[in-house]
């Protein structure tokens, strides 16, 4: 229930983006010292399942800009949110049930490192809920994205899932 909830939220989202005649962008504060620094991230609607991605490390530019802000606080957490978004961008490329069930695999293991990273349950909760919500949401930010991401989770429908072995973070 809670994930169909998240699909329309995603969905009302994407169509408040594509209905907006400017780009949409997100103000991000982070914190520097005494002082609060806000810094405008792109997110890049452009068309095509990947994006921008100069530095080839398969994470498309705006979303490695959304984890340098957002989730470098310690360089174990940037590798889980970095680990996670090139996850889920595997998964909504899935042209098979194979390979959407191997990059669904590979965001059970994102998810256990950043459990790992983050553990605990409480201080940590709303880190975690944080990086997973937004790099799923940036990375179907357009409706051909989400669309296709949609389609790769019909694929893995009915599939079942066992905890991941160690090693879980890259």
């Amino acid at each position: 229930m809670l994930i169909r909830v998240f699909i329309i939220f995603i969905i009302f989202l994407v169509s408040a983006c594509n209905d907006n005649s400017s780009s949409p962008t997100t103000q991000l504060s982070t914190s520097t010292t005494d002082t609060t620094e806000i810094t405008e991230i792109q997110a890049d609607t452009s068309t095509g399942l990947k994006g921008t991605d100069e530095n080839s490390n398969g994470i498309r530019d705006d979303i490695d800009h959304l984890i340098e802000q957002k989730f470098s606080d310690t360089p174990e957490i940037k590798r889980a949110a970095e680990q996670e978004a090139r996850a889920l961008q595997l998964f909504m490329e899935a042209q098979t049930k194979e390979e959407a069930l191997k990059f669904a695999e590979q965001i059970g293991r994102a998810t256990s490192c950043t459990f790992k990273i983050l553990s605990h349950p409480v201080r940590d909760y709303e880190t975690r809920q944080a990086l997973s919500k937004q790099i799923e949401a940036w990375t179907t930010n357009t409706r051909e994205r989400l669309i296709k991401y949609l389609e790769s989770s019909k694929l893995i429908s009915g599939a079942y899932f066992m905890q991941p072995v160690e090693p879980v973070c890259d």
